[in-house]
């Protein structure tokens, strides 16, 4: 991958220290005290998330612009998927292969929207999130600036001039690039409150997850204002600097909402030890950005799957080290001395 095309997907803000404290707090923070003698021979990864059973508890993050990584892109991300039977969340905005082509593969999906999406489409991709399969709505809530976008695309400008002459064509979406949505100017400079999570509330049956919430007041609001789910999120350290880490926040998170809605929790998950950990601090199930889009840009579909396979023969292996061996199993008993 050229350089500045991985600089996109490995940015972090600042001098990294949010992504960093991610990784530290698995490390260092969350130990494992294995069991030992313990009948492990059928070891199954299945796990329930808003009532549907899935064959694993990881799911691929929504991330933009695979294209980069890969010519297949978004099809290629949700093929992988579907081969190691994982949810795959399409980001409609900002996905470089348009949805219908993606909804060819057939393994399960999650959607993915920004609020800032022009009202109208909005409203119809939404509303017609059930029919094309979805099976839950993730909407980002922690996006308010453009400061990811600011510091890449004079990078991408100038590199395009030179090293990468395809690299515009690149990034182009084709689901943004419709008439309705280029006579309008400036849709991303829309003010996006609590109420436009209500709004969206009324267009859909389907459960609608908030992304990268990290504030018990914040946790609340969104149950208050129609989540079914939250992800305990910091962007993947692409925000603010210094933010806490997101494992840290998921106690937290999970007392306060104590069952009204299902948590998930993203950002620096490496490993299966650390979807471990994750699950062990009763994440429902995980989300991973990163790694995926690694393997899409080192084998197109056949290198997401092998990352997810990786990431699931860790789990298994260390599922098998700490004596359990279904999912409902994992708890902080197997994390030593965390209160």
């Amino acid at each position: 991958m050229k350089s500045h095309r991985f600089y996109y997907y490995n940015y972090k803000t600042g001098q990294g220290h949010t992504y960093q404290a991610c990784r530290d707090y698995f490390d260092k923070h969350l130990t494992i005290l294995p069991r030992v003698l313990i009948d492990v021979t059928q070891i199954s990864l299945k796990t329930t998330i808003f009532g549907h059973t899935y064959e694993s508890p990881i799911i691929i993050a929504p991330s933009a612009f695979h294209c980069l990584a890969h010519v297949d892109g978004e099809i290629g991300t949700a093929r992988g998927a579907t081969e190691a039977q994982c949810i795959y969340t399409y980001n409609w905005m900002y996905s470089t292969m348009p949805e219908e082509k993606v909804l060819e593969t057939t393994g399960p999906k999650f959607l993915h929207i920004y609020f800032t999406i022009p009202i109208e489409i909005l409203e119809k991709v939404v509303s017609n999130a059930e029919k094309n399969g979805y099976r839950a709505i993730v909407v980002t809530c922690d996006d308010p600036t453009y400061r990811l976008r600011d510091h890449m695309l004079p990078l991408f400008e100038e590199a395009s001039k030179n090293i990468d002459p395809d690299l515009m064509k690149t990034i182009i979406t084709p689901n943004m690039n419709t008439v309705d949505i280029k006579i309008k100017e400036n849709f991303n400079k829309v003010s996006i409150t609590w109420a436009s999570l209500q709004w969206v509330r009324k267009l859909t049956m389907l459960p609608i997850i908030c992304k990268g919430i990290l504030s018990p007041i914040d946790a609340e609001l969104a149950i208050k204002y129609g989540a079914d789910g939250i992800i305990v999120s910091n962007h993947g350290g692409r925000q603010v600097d210094t933010t806490v880490p997101a494992i840290q926040c998921l106690e937290d998170i999970i007392n306060l909402v104590n069952g009204r809605a299902e948590v998930f929790v993203d950002t620096g998950i490496r490993s299966g030890t650390d979807v471990l950990k994750a699950l062990a601090l009763s994440a429902r199930a995980v989300f991973i950005g990163r790694p995926i889009l690694y393997g899409l840009a080192c084998g197109g579909h056949d290198g997401v799957k092998n990352v997810l396979e990786i990431l699931k023969r860790e789990l298994v292996y260390d599922m098998a080290c700490c004596g359990v061996t279904t999912i409902d199993e994992i708890t902080k008993d197997i994390l030593y001395k965390h209160s």
